[in-house]
C-alpha cells in the first residue's frame, strides 16, 4: 500500500538521528549500479534487526541529516539502460516487495526505497548477498558470523508477522479491514466501541500499533479481513483463483474469478460457490426435493482450507487455484507436501504457515489442527457407502512448483483404474487403523459400495496394494478369508 504522507514517513526516519543497518541516507545516486548491492544489504540488516522493513533514502546529506534534496527520480531512473524497477526484479534473488517514493517537501525533492525483508533466505542482488556492518556495506561471504545468524532469523521471522499496510489511521485501519466476520465466525457480537475491536485486532496481531496515533496492518491480517486484497500489495497475489471448464479438460473455460477479499471475509461465498458448481445429484433434504454437490461439503471445505493454510507465502506471484472440471475438482497450492504423501492421513500435523493456521482454526474456517484430512476422506468413504454413488479416493501429487488435490465425482468400480482401487485401499486401511479397527475385505467392499458376490474382485484390488508395498497382514497365521490388514508403516512400528 502506498505511503500516504511521504513528508511524514521521511520526518520519522530523521528522527533516528543517524544512519543504521536498515536506513542509508544519500544525497544522489552516484552509481545505479549499485541500488540493488544496497538494497539487500539493507534487507538482510533489517532481518537482523528484527524489523519490518529497511529504507534507502535520497536528499538527505548522510553525516548531517541536512535536507538538501535529489536530483533521483525513481520513476525514470535507469540501470545500464532499463528502468529501475525491471532491472530490481532481474536482479534482486528472492524477489521483494519494494516501493518507490518521488515525492517534494517544502520545494526539495526526495526518494525513498522501502524494502521488505526476506523471510526463508538471505537477499542476493546479482548473484551476492550483502550486509551491513555498521554504516557500511559488506559482502555476506566475508562475514560469516553474521551470515549464521541471518539464517538463524529468516527461520524465525515469518510473513504474516511482516507489515502490508503502514502508518494508517484507527478509522482506516477499519475501513481496510472488516470486522463483522472476525466477530461473526466466531460466534461473538462486534463491540460497540472502535477502541475495543482494534484492541482485539492488536491481540490477534491484525495491526501494530505505531504509538504515534497510528497503525501497521500485518499481512496476516490483511490476508484475512482485507476487504479489497488489491489494497495490499505484499498480499494481493494471494488471493483465491477459481476456474470453470465445459468438460474433463482445459481446452474449454469459462471466464476466470479471482479473490477480491481476505480469505475469512470470502471463504464461506467462496465454499458456496465451488460446491456449486460441482457435479449434482437429485435428491430428498427435509421432504424437498433439492440437487445436492456429488462431493461431501467437508472435503471441499477442508482442502481448500488447507491450500490456503499450508501455501507457500514466500512464492512471489502465486496463491491457491481452484479448477473445476466436470468430474472432478484440482486444488492447487504453491510449495510441497509437509511430509511423505502417503503419511499425509495420519502424520504428525505441521504447517509453513502457524499464525495463519491458528487465525483460521479460531474463527472456525477449518477443522481442529491434524483433524481436517482424516474428516474429509472419512466422509468421501461414508459417502460412498451411504449413497451408492461410489467416489474415487482423493489423489495428492506434487508438481515443479506445488502440490496438487483432486477430489473426483463419482465413478463406479468397473470404471476406476488400477492405480484409483489402491489409493482407495490404501487411504480405507489408514483410516481403519487410526480408529484402532483393522480393513478387511469385507470393511474394503462397504468403501466400494460392493456387495458379497464381489469378493474376489475386492481380494484384487488387497492383492495389488500388498505388493505395492502399502498394506501387510495384521497377523501372518491368520487365513485368507477372513484376513486383517494394517500400512506397512503401523506393522514396521509394532515390529520396531
Amino acid at each position: 500500500m502506498t505511503v500516504s504522507h511521504p513528508c511524514a514517513l521521511l520526518d520519522r526516519l530523521l528522527l533516528q538521528g543517524k544512519e543504521s543497518p536498515w536506513l542509508e541516507f544519500k544525497l544522489n545516486c552516484p552509481d545505479e549500479k549499485e541500488i540493488g548491492s544496497y538494497i539487500s544489504a539493507l534487507s538482510n540488516s533489517a532481518m537482523l534487526q528484527d524489523k519490518d522493513r529497511a529504507f534507502l533514502v535520497f536528499g538527505i546529506e548522510d553525516r548531517t541529516l541536512k535536507r538538501a534534496g535529489t536530483k533521483v527520480k525513481l520513476a525514470t531512473l535507469k540501470v545500464r539502460g532499463e528502468g529501475l524497477q525491471n532491472w530490481l526484479a532481474r536482479m534482486i534473488d528472492p524477489p521483494l516487495k519494494l516501493e518507490f517514493h518521488d515525492f517534494n517537501c517544502e520545494g526539495l525533492d526526495f526518494a525513498i526505497i522501502e524494502i521488505e525483508p526476506s523471510y526463508y533466505k538471505p537477499v542476493k542482488s546479482e548473484g551476492t548477498a550483502y550486509i551491513r556492518i555498521g554504516e557500511h556495506k559488506k559482502k555476506l561471504a566475508d562475514q560469516p558470523e553474521f551470515e549464521r545468524s541471518l539464517w538463524l532469523a529468516t527461520g524465525r521471522r515469518k510473513f504474516e508477522d511482516a507489515i502490508a499496510a503502514s502508518n494508517v489511521s484507527a478509522s482506516q485501519v477499519l475501513q481496510l479491514l472488516k470486522a463483522e466476520p472476525f466477530y461473526r465466525l466466531r460466534d461473538q457480537p462486534i463491540p460497540e466501541s472502535t477502541d475495543l475491536v482494534l484492541r482485539n485486532f492488536l491481540d490477534n496481531k491484525i495491526i501494530y500499533d505505531e504509538l504515534d496515533g497510528t497503525y501497521s496492518i500485518t499481512n496476516l491480517g490483511a490476508m484475512l479481513l482485507a476487504a479489497d486484497i488489491s489494497q495490499f500489495p505484499s498480499v494481493s497475489r494471494k488471493t483465491v483463483r477459481v476456474i470453470q471448464y465445459r468438460g474433463i479438460d482445459v481446452s474449454n473455460a469459462y471466464p476466470e474469478i479471482e479473490g477480491k477479499m481476505g480469505y475469512a471475509v470470502g471463504f464461506e461465498g467462496l465454499i458456496d460457490f465451488v460446491s456449486k458448481k460441482t457435479e449434482q445429484r437429485e435428491t430428498i433434504v427435509s421432504g424437498v426435493r433439492r440437487n445436492v454437490p456429488t462431493i461431501p461439503a467437508i472435503a471441499i471445505r477442508e482442502f481448500i482450507a488447507n491450500a490456503l493454510i499450508h501455501q507457500d507465502l514466500s512464492a512471489a506471484g502465486s496463491g491457491p487455484i481452484i479448477e473445476i472440471f466436470s468430474n472432478r475438482i484440482e486444488i492447487s497450492s504453491p510449495g510441497g507436501p509437509l511430509g511423505e504423501i502417503n503419511r499425509l492421513i495420519d502424520d504428525a500435523p505441521r504447517s509453513r504457515n502457524e499464525k495463519l493456521a491458528r487465525s483460521m482454526r479460531d474463527l472456525n474456517l477449518c477443522e481442529e489442527r491434524g483433524k481436517g484430512l482424516d474428516k474429509s476422506i472419512a466422509a468421501i468413504e461414508a459417502f460412498s457407502a451411504i449413497e451408492k454413488i461410489n467416489l474415487p479416493a482423493p489423489f495428492f501429487r506434487t508438481t515443479t512448483n506445488g502440490f496438487v488435490v483432486t477430489l473426483f465425482g463419482p465413478r463406479p468400480f468397473r470404471e476406476q483404474t488400477k492405480e484409483d482401487r489402491i489409493r482407495a485401499c490404501y487411504q480405507h486401511c489408514v483410516l481403519g487403523y487410526l480408529k484402532g479397527e483393522y480393513m478387511s475385505n469385507s470393511t474394503l467392499r462397504s468403501r466400494f459400495s460392493l456387495d458379497d458376490d464381489d469378493y474376489q474382485a475386492v481380494s484384487a484390488v488387497i492383492s495389488d496394494t500388498l505388493k505395492g508395498g502399502l498394506i501387510v497382514a495384521a497377523d501372518a497365521q491368520q487365513g485368507r478369508r477372513n484376513a486383517r490388514y494394517v500400512p506397512i508403516w503401523a506393522k514396521q512400528n509394532m515390529t520396531a
